[in-house]
C-alpha cells in the first residue's frame, strides 16, 4: 500500500462536510423585484403565489415546488405577462441559468440520505451472474422484479419487492436448478459433431424454385400473348376503351393488369387453360419471376455454387437454418464457418451473424430478438478460411440458430430500402458478397464442474445425499451462513415432496428453488440496531466487495479471508482488490458500472437509418457499446489512467469496429489495443462512435445531446433538465438550415439561452461524426451542403478553432472529470445516491487520485480502504 493510501486512511476518518444548501444568488432580487413582486407580492398573491415572503434558501419540498412553477412559468415565456415590463434577453437568460442551477442543487439537497445505506437487494445483473457462479445456468432476468428508478441498480432506497412477486423468483429458481441438473447431466457426455454443406441443403431447393419461376413464365407468356390479342381485336375496342377509361394502368403496363380484365373481352383466354391456377395467381407469379428471377440466377450461375452458397440479402438465400437431428441441448458449442467474402465487397459486408431464427410470419424480422455473435470472412471464395466463435444455449434459449450476412434487423426497411434502391441501380439487386462452403457445429462442450456440480459429485453415493446436498447449497447460496431451523423445514419440503410421488431430482429442485427465492440470498443483508454507523463485519465486508468488483457473490479465498478474520488488514484487503480487479469477473463490474454511468442505455432508444447508416445495425452497435466497456478494462488490468478516457494515442478494438473507423490490420472478434496515427480524431470517448451514436436520432446528428453529455460525464457541470412547454421557433418552419443555424436561433429565445449557450458550442464541436461517429467534414441537409464549422466557445471560457482544440481543454479538466467519476463510483459501490454529505470523502479520493496520476485502480483502492465503504 503506498504512503498516500495510509494518508488517505486518515483523512476519511474525519468528519463529514456540513450539509450543502440550496441558496438562490441574492443577485436575482432585483429581477423579481423588477419583474414578478408587482402581482406577486404579500398583498396582491396573484394565482396565489407570494414571491416577497419565499425563502432563497430552499429547505423544504414546498418551496422547492414554488420555485419550480416559477421556473417553469418563466421557461414557458407565461411571465411575465406580455402587458407588462418585460426583461432583456441577456437579464432573463441569466435569472433563468441561476435558478435552474439551484434548482439542481435543491434535489440534491432535498434528496441526501446523510450517508445512510437502505438494505439492498440483488439486481437483475447480480442475480444473473450468481446463478452464473453457482451453477453456471442464466435465466430471463426479465421476468424478475425490475431495479427500481435510481441512477445506478445498485441503489437500495429504489429496489421494491412485493410478497406476489416471490413467486416470480420461485420460478427463476425452478428453471435455473432444472438447467443445472441438465448439464450436470451433460458434462460427462461425448459432444456431437453436425457438419452441414451448405450446397447440399439449399441449391435443390433454389433448382426446383428457377425451373418453377421458367416453367410459370413460359405458360403466362403464352398466355398474355393471346390475351393481348384478343384485346387488339376489332369486336373488342369499345370494351377495351372502356377498360382503359376505367383503370388506365391497363394501357401503361398491359402484363400486369389485363389479364383481370380478360374475364370482359369477347374470345379471350382463360389462365386455367394454360395450366395456370386464376388470373391472380398467374399475374402474382410473373410478379415474382419479374422481381427475383435474375436474383436467384445470380446467385446459382456465379462461380463455386456448386461446391457451396451465396448469401443474398432479402431474397434468396439469406438465412441458414442450422438444426440438428439431436437437438441442442443446454451447453457451450464451438460454431465453425468456413467460407469467404468477396474481395471488392466493402468491408461492413465481409460479416455473418448468429441468431435465433424468427419463425413468425409475417417475417418482420430475420431473427428472434438480436444476433447474439458475428464472425468477420478474412477469406476469399477461391482462399476460403475458417472462423470460429463460441455460442451457448439455455433453457430459455430456442434450442436452433441461424447465420446470415450481417444486416439490419428489419426486413421490411432493407427490402424497401436496399434491395429495390439496388435493384435499379443494377438491374438485379444486391451483389452478393459472402460465400460459404460448410458449417460445423460442435456440442456440448465440456466444462469445468460448477459449485453445484462439485455438491451433487460430493454427495452421489451417500444415503442421506438429499439432506447434504440441500445443506451445502445453502450454505453456498447463502454466502457461507445457514440455519438449522432453515435446514429443517427444506428438508421437510423436499420429504413431502417424495412422499407426493416426485423423483429425486424434482423434490430437490422445489428445495433448492426455496433457497434461491429466500431473503437470506436475494438481500445483502447488513444489519444495523445502533442509532449510528457500525463497523461491518468480515463477512459483510467481502460481500459487499464481492458484488461491487465482480457484482457476482464472494469466491471460496474471500470467505476462508472472512473466516479467519483476515481481511480487515489494510495490506491484505489491498492485495485482495488486485487479485479481484484481474479476476475475469471484474468484466461484470466494468459492464455495469460503465453502462449506467456514461447513461449508455440511449444507445438502444433507435434503429439507425438502414439506408444512410446500413452498417450501423445491432451488432455495430454492441461492437461500440464493447468498446467503451473494453477500454476501461484495459485501463483496469494494466494500472491505467482515467485521463485517457479524455484522450490518448490508442483504442480498444475488435475487427468490426476497425472497419468502421477504417483502421486496417485488425480481424476478429478480441479487443485488442492499437496504436493511432498522428492526428487521428480518436482515442478516447469523445471519439468512440458509441459517445457520438448516443448524441443522434439515428439519422442525423443532434448536438444538444453531445453537448450535454459531455458537461453531465466529462466536465462534470451537468445542465439543468430541458424545461417544459418552450415554445417553438416558427420562422424556421420550412427553412433548409445548417445545424449550426438550426441550433443558434435558439439562443435568441432567453429561455432557451440559458441552457444552449452552455451545451451547443461543446456539440458543435463534434460535427465532424456523423450519427454512427465516422468522421467527415462536409454536411447537408436536403439539397444543402457546407463545409463543416467545429469552432465556438465554452460558455464563460475559452474558445477553440475546432474539434481538436476542444479535445485538448476538455483533456486539461482532469480534475473534474474525475471528480463526476468519483461520485459515481461512490454511488455505485454504497447502493445510494450521491449526496452532499459524501463531498469530503469525494475530495479525499480526488487527492489520492492526483497524487497517484489519476489511476483507476487507486481510486478503487482509496474507496475500499475508506471508512465509508466498510461501515453500515
Amino acid at each position: 500500500m503506498s504512503l498516500w493510501l495510509i494518508i488517505f486512511l486518515c483523512l476519511s476518518a474525519g468528519v463529514q462536510a456540513e450539509k450543502s444548501q440550496a441558496i438562490l444568488p441574492e443577485k436575482n432580487f432585483d429581477f423579481l423585484a423588477n419583474y414578478c413582486l408587482n402581482c406577486h407580492d404579500d398583498e396582491k398573491q396573484e394565482g396565489k403565489i407570494n414571491l416577497e415572503d419565499l425563502d432563497f434558501n430552499i429547505q423544504t419540498l414546498q418551496q422547492a415546488e414554488i420555485w419550480q412553477k416559477v421556473l417553469n412559468a418563466i421557461n414557458s415565456g407565461d411571465m411575465p405577462p406580455e402587458d407588462k415590463k418585460q426583461p432583456k434577453n441577456v437579464e432573463k437568460a441569466d435569472f433563468l441559468e441561476s435558478l435552474s442551477n439551484t434548482m439542481v442543487t435543491a434535489r440534491k439537497v432535498l434528496s441526501d440520505s446523510g450517508g445512510k445505506i437502505t438494505m439492498r437487494r440483488l439486481n437483475r445483473r447480480e442475480y444473473n451472474n450468481t446463478l452464473r457462479e453457482l451453477l453456471d445456468v442464466q435465466v430471463d432476468a426479465n421476468n424478475l422484479p425490475a431495479d427500481g428508478a435510481g441512477h445506478f441498480d445498485t441503489e437500495g432506497a429504489s429496489q421494491f419487492i412485493s410478497s406476489d412477486q416471490i413467486e416470480q423468483y420461485l420460478k427463476a429458481g425452478r428453471i435455473a436448478i432444472k438447467e443445472a441438473f441438465e448439464r450436470h447431466a451433460n458434462r460427462n457426455k461425448e459432444p456431437f459433431v453436425y457438419r452441414l454443406e451448405i450446397e447440399d441443403q439449399f441449391n435443390p431447393q433454389l433448382d426446383k424454385a428457377l425451373a418453377n419461376f421458367e416453367k410459370n413464365h413460359a405458360k403466362f407468356q403464352e398466355y398474355f400473348k393471346q390475351v393481348k390479342a384478343s384485346s387488339e381485336a376489332p369486336e373488342n375496342k369499345k370494351i377495351m376503351e372502356e377498360i382503359i377509361k376505367r383503370n388506365p394502368r391497363v394501357a401503361k403496363t398491359p402484363w400486369r393488369y389485363l389479364p383481370n380484365e380478360a374475364k370482359h373481352l369477347k374470345g379471350a383466354p382463360r389462365s386455367k387453360d394454360f395450366g395456370l391456377k386464376d388470373e391472380a395467381a398467374a399475374i402474382f407469379g410473373e410478379v415474382i419471376y419479374t422481381e427475383d428471377y435474375k436474383y436467384h440466377r445470380q446467385s446459382r450461375d456465379l462461380p463455386l455454387s456448386d461446391t457451396g452458397s451465396y448469401l443474398m440479402i432479402v431474397k434468396g438465400i439469406n438465412r441458414i437454418d442450422i438444426k440438428p437431428p439431436r437437438g441442442m441441448p443446454v451447453g457451450k458449442y464451438k460454431l465453425r464457418v468456413r467460407g469467404g467474402a468477396m474481395a471488392d465487397a466493402p468491408g461492413f459486408r465481409k460479416f455473418i451473424e448468429v441468431g435465433h431464427p424468427q419463425k413468425r410470419i409475417p417475417v418482420k424480422r430475420f431473427f428472434e430478438g438480436l444476433p447474439f455473435a458475428y464472425m468477420q470472412m478474412t477469406g476469399t471464395p477461391e482462399q476460403a478460411e475458417i472462423q470460429e466463435t463460441t455460442i451457448e444455449i439455455f433453457s430459455h434459449s430456442k434450442k436452433e440458430i441461424a447465420i446470415q450476412e450481417r444486416q439490419s434487423a428489419n426486413w421490411e426497411d432493407l427490402r424497401r430500402k436496399v434491395y429495390f434502391r439496388d435493384r435499379h441501380r443494377t438491374g438485379i439487386g444486391p451483389v452478393p458478397s459472402l460465400w460459404l462452403d460448410w458449417i460445423e457445429l460442435e456440442g456440448p462442450l465440456k466444462q469445468a464442474p460448477s459449485p453445484f456440480d462439485k455438491i451433487l459429485i460430493k454427495h452421489q453415493d451417500k444415503p442421506n445425499r438429499a439432506r447434504e446436498i440441500i445443506k451445502d447449497f445453502g450454505l453456498l447460496v447463502f454466502r457461507g451462513k445457514m440455519y438449522e431451523d432453515n435446514l429443517k423445514e427444506l428438508l421437510a419440503h423436499y420429504e413431502y415432496r417424495r412422499s407426493q410421488g416426485d423423483s429425486f431430482e424434482d423434490a430437490l429442485v422445489q428445495a433448492l428453488s426455496i433457497i434461491l427465492a429466500s431473503p437470506s440470498f436475494l438481500y445483502l443483508d447488513e444489519p444495523n440496531d445502533k442509532q449510528g454507523p457500525r463497523q461491518l463485519t468480515d463477512r459483510e465486508l467481502v460481500i459487499r466487495l464481492a458484488y461491487f468488483l465482480w457484482s457476482a457473490p464472494p469466491d471460496q479465498t474471500l470467505l476462508d479471508l472472512a473466516q479467519s478474520k483476515k481481511l480487515m488488514n489494510p495490506e491484505r484487503l489491498s492485495l485482495e482488490v488486485d487479485r479481484m480487479l484481474a479476476d475475469p469477473r471484474a468484466k461484470n463490474f466494468v459492464d455495469g458500472f460503465t453502462h449506467q454511468w456514461l447513461d449508455m442505455e440511449r444507445l438502444d432508444f433507435f434503429q439507425f437509418d438502414v439506408l444512410h447508416h446500413r452498417e450501423f445495425d445491432d451488432n455495430a452497435k454492441k461492437a461500440a457499446r464493447e468498446e467503451v466497456y473494453q477500454t476501461i478494462l484495459h485501463l483496469i488490468k494494466n494500472n491505467g489512467r482515467l485521463c485517457d478516457l479524455l484522450s490518448s494515442d490508442y483504442l480498444v478494438v475488435d475487427g468490426l469496429m476497425a472497419n468502421h473507423y477504417g483502421i486496417d490490420g485488425v480481424y476478429g472478434q478480441e479487443f485488442r489495443k492499437v496504436k493511432l496515427p498522428e492526428g487521428s480524431p480518436r482515442g478516447g470517448l469523445l471519439g468512440m462512435a458509441a459517445i457520438n451514436a448516443m448524441g443522434s436520432n439515428g439519422l442525423e446528428t443532434s448536438p444538444v445531446e453531445r453537448g450535454a453529455w459531455v458537461l453531465r460525464h466529462l466536465i462534470n457541470e451537468p445542465p439543468p433538465p430541458a424545461p417544459a412547454n418552450v415554445p417553438q421557433i416558427s420562422r424556421l418552419e420550412g427553412k433548409v438550415l445548417t445545424t449550426r443555424q438550426r441550433l443558434t436561433a435558439h439562443q435568441e429565445e432567453p429561455q432557451c439561452a440559458s441552457c444552449h449557450r452552455k451545451i451547443d458550442p461543446i456539440g458543435f464541436g463534434l460535427e465532424n461524426f456523423d450519427a454512427t461517429g465516422k468522421w467527415r467534414t462536409k454536411d447537408k441537409y436536403k439539397n444543402k451542403k457546407w463545409t463543416i464549422d467545429s469552432s465556438g466557445k465554452f460558455h464563460k471560457g475559452p474558445a477553440f478553432k475546432d474539434y481538436f482544440e476542444m479535445k485538448k481543454l476538455i483533456a486539461d479538466r482532469g480534475d473534474d472529470f474525475a471528480r463526476g467519476f468519483i461520485e459515481s463510483l461512490i454511488a455505485y459501490s454504497l447502493g445510494r445516491s450521491y449526496a452532499f454529505t459524501d463531498d469530503t470523502m469525494a475530495e479525499d479520493l480526488l487527492a489520492v487520485a492526483k497524487k497517484e496520476d489519476y489511476r483507476i485502480n487507486s481510486i478503487i483502492h482509496a474507496l475500499v480502504q475508506g471508512r465509508e465503504f466498510q461501515q453500515k
